[in-house]
């Protein structure tokens, strides 16, 4: 959205509704987003963040990182004696109903100080969307004793509605053990799929933390991270390809004869 521009000023997050996210992960999240926009963009990144947020939700090393534009309508003077992760701030944003000439209605009004200000003000690259080289692939799982469509949904990174439409299923309550059932998913899966040692390549989406990955595979995060050699667990892009190795449950039929 922004290649092409030459910014004369930071970039900045805004990031400040979190929808049930906690705080360790929120903080993942933006350091991802924070990191990723400096990489593609060659440019400085700050965070503008209320008060409440720059107190209980941004931890010391996005603040160590990052500098804090802050939005605050009181008298900002008062603001010597609060406690933050930072130290201080480059901006504050202390109206949303200030007026300005020639524009009608309120508008923010902020002060800054010269540290707003970017270095290099060259234009930005344009880059490559790598969610663009994304392609779907169809796996085929056999459903084992005990599985659920939900807990396949989950593994799969689709939803169970999906795999009802997908697989013309009549009863989504209503699986059997070596039933095979079709899914649509940006993994692509090698070897054995339903039992022994399956290596399995997953495409990051967009919003994938590492340990929701791990977790939809029932392995561990330090797992992925060696086999892959990540350096920064908390730092994973879209398009990025991971293997993965787990191991699936054997499951005996037995036969009797009466």
């Amino acid at each position: 959205m922004i290649a092409g521009k030459q910014p004369d000023c930071k970039l900045v997050m805004d990031y400040e509704i979190f929808g049930g996210v906690g705080i360790e992960e929120s903080n993942n999240i933006a350091q991802v987003f924070l990191e990723s926009v400096k990489r593609l963009t060659n440019k400085e990144v700050i965070v503008y963040s209320d008060l409440s947020n720059a107190i209980d939700r941004f931890n010391r090393n996005i603040a160590n990182n990052y500098e804090l534009w802050l939005a605050y309508y009181g008298n900002y003077n008062d603001l010597a004696d609060v406690e933050t992760s930072w130290e201080r701030w480059i901006g504050i944003q202390y109206t949303d109903s200030g007026n300005v000439p020639g524009i009608s209605g309120s508008v923010d009004r902020d002060l800054y100080t010269e540290s707003i200000f970017l270095s290099d003000t060259s234009e930005i690259p344009n880059t490559p969307n790598p969610n663009d080289s994304i392609n779907t692939e169809s796996v085929f799982y056999t459903v084992q004793a005990g599985d659920t469509l939900s807990e396949i949904a989950s593994q799969y990174g689709t939803t169970v509605q999906e795999l009802v439409d997908i697989n013309n299923l009549a009863n989504p309550n209503l699986i059997y053990p070596g039933e095979t059932l079709r899914i649509v998913t940006n993994s692509t899966v090698q070897g054995s799929e339903t039992r022994g040692t399956g290596s399995i390549t997953y495409t990051v989406q967009r919003g994938n933390t590492l340990s929701q990955i791990a977790n939809s595979y029932g392995v561990s995060v330090s797992q992925i991270a060696e086999t892959n050699n990540i350096q920064n667990p908390n730092l994973i892009y879209p398009g990025e390809k991971l293997r993965i190795t787990r191991k699936y449950k054997y499951y005996f039929k037995s036969s009797y004869t009466k």
